[in-house]
């Protein structure tokens, strides 16, 4: 017990500094601690009625409601722990305070890291990817650090879950996120990791589904950037701002393999999303909010395209050319070929554009398959039309055997030329046979003799009629001493149905490969040129 003598102005001053009258109690929050006073004050057997005795007795004492810390280098971790983050210290619901180096209040800083084990089903069809790995955020938390408390300790306070649920951790989610949960066995893969300057680590083990925004235009020699993006829920950018770490801040496991594609690298970026009233991205939550991402780089493999698809389309297109080197009249030979060819090319197209998703724009294996579709299709329209040539009955009367007189030959045929001969026959039959009904006699009967001319290799009828008329014009026109209006072209060659539907043949067989070959060369230019 101590006692002092004072005055009675003194002892007002220690009334006011203590809050005491009789007896009171003085809390020192910060050291956890309680001085308890009691005593008395009496007169003093003095000559000065002024001077008083006081007597206080002082005793440390601690409250029930706040454990102290004195003896914490006697305490265990998890003891320790919860003294640190009792509620008359510490407040889990309200973020640590920082201060830059000018003692300015600012936001607190989370950094971020990202180990990916395991990434897989990246799917054309539903635009998604899943991944597996490991989420690490570091941050400092003032009201943790016991170095002060217990300087020999060097050691992290380490726990799971039950430690996470005891401090305060931000709220972090995936944006971008399908499904997503916590990986563990047992219990949920959590570690908390709390060292002695204050700094907190959260460790987490999680398992996610993501969406990711394909661009198919150059399908299947297409390259891909799969983003995750990680963003602050409940606290805006004045409070908690996310970072990466400066090194390694994503990094993937080295025994990765993907079998659709290859892992090029990854990218990060920092960046600030607003959420209002026309982009509620926080629910009723108002302001700027922290967002970080990282993007994966991703190119497919084209060797299963190119061997299951590719290759097999470009067999099936050249094995359509073979009903070239077969004649016009094989009909049943040559349809069957075609129809068998395009549908098997249908076949194999349809089997590959199912793994991929419905797009609103052309892609490059869609203009591959329109190409070949073509391709086929044209062959059977080339069957379809020599065919047709085969089957007429008219030579061709050529100026020349060139290309130019040949196809316009071919689809022009001389469709008047005819009807003017058949006109002229009808007329020089009738006036025979009312020539012979004239000459003769009612009694007497008329033998008539069709003899066939041969006119360029061939027998016609009509042809011999046509002929005969012609000489017939001619020999009048030379006895009357008159011109004729109009000559008959002058013919120094024909060809027969045979001969140009065996000429188309021939030359379908370098135009088809030809221009197949530009069409490959156009198409793998802008495949990788592009």
């Amino acid at each position: 017990m101590t006692k002092w003598k004072m005055d009675i102005p003194g002892f007002l001053t220690l009334f006011s500094y203590f809050g005491l009258t009789a007896a009171g109690v003085l809390s020192l929050s910060d050291t956890g601690l309680n001085l308890a006073a009691n005593g008395s004050v009496l007169l003093a057997p003095s000559n000065n009625s002024n001077t008083y005795s006081l007597s206080i007795n002082l005793t440390e004492s601690s409250s029930s409601d706040c454990p102290s810390l004195s003896n914490a280098e006697s305490l265990s971790q998890m003891e320790l722990i919860k003294r640190l983050t009792d509620s008359c210290r510490y407040d889990n619901l309200n973020p640590p305070i920082s201060y830059n180096k000018d003692g300015v209040e600012q936001p607190l800083g989370v950094y971020t890291r990202f180990y990916i084990y395991v990434m897989k089903n990246v799917e054309s069809s539903n635009l998604q990817f899943m991944v597996q790995g490991l989420l690490q955020l570091r941050y400092h938390d003032p009201r943790l650090a016991f170095s002060s408390l217990v300087p020999n300790r060097d050691q992290p306070i380490m726990g799971e879950s039950s430690l996470k649920k005891m401090i305060w951790v931000p709220h972090i989610f995936l944006t971008n996120e399908q499904t997503s949960s916590v990986l563990g066995t047992s219990s949920p893969d959590e570690l908390t990791t709390i060292y002695p300057n204050g700094t907190v680590i959260i460790s987490t083990r999680l398992q996610a589904t993501l969406y990711c925004w394909m661009n198919f235009a150059k399908f299947p020699f297409d390259d891909q950037t799969c983003t995750t993006i990680l963003e602050s829920w409940m606290y805006n950018n004045t409070l908690v701002e996310l970072h990466w770490e400066t090194e390694n801040a994503v990094t993937f496991d080295t025994e990765m393999q993907l079998a659709e594609y290859n892992l090029i690298g990854s990218l990060t970026n920092e960046s600030i999303r607003i959420s209002n009233g026309s982009h509620m991205s926080h629910g009723a939550l108002v302001g700027n909010y922290s967002t970080i991402r990282f993007s994966i780089l991703l190119t497919r493999e084209v060797g299963y395209y190119v061997i299951d698809y590719f290759l097999p389309s470009i067999m099936i297109v050249c094995i359509s050319w073979v009903s070239f080197w077969l004649q016009a009249d094989q009909t049943p030979a040559r349809t069957t070929l075609g129809c068998t060819t395009l549908l098997s090319f249908i076949t194999l197209s349809l089997s590959q554009e199912a793994n991929l998703s419905k797009t609103g724009y052309v892609t490059m294996s869609e203009v591959w398959f329109l190409v070949c579709t073509i391709f086929i299709f044209g062959s059977l329209v080339e069957f379809a039309f020599v065919n047709t040539i085969f089957r007429r009955n008219n030579n061709l009367e050529l100026k020349k055997r060139s290309t130019k007189y040949i196809v316009k030959s071919t689809f022009v045929p001389h469709i008047k030329k005819h009807r003017r001969h058949g006109y002229k026959r009808t007329e020089s039959t009738m006036s025979t046979t009312s020539m012979d009904k004239s000459c003769l006699g009612p009694n007497n009967t008329v033998i008539t003799i069709e003899t066939p001319i041969i006119i360029g290799g061939s027998l016609s009828r009509e042809d011999s009629a046509i002929s005969l008329d012609e000489h017939d014009e001619s020999s009048s026109s030379s006895t009357s001493g008159e011109t004729p209006k109009e000559k008959p072209p002058q013919t120094f060659a024909t060809m027969t149905p045979k001969e140009v539907s065996l000429w188309i043949d021939r030359k379908m067989r370098f135009v088809f490969p030809l221009a197949f070959i530009v069409f490959n060369a156009l198409f793998w230019t802008l495949v990788y040129c592009l």
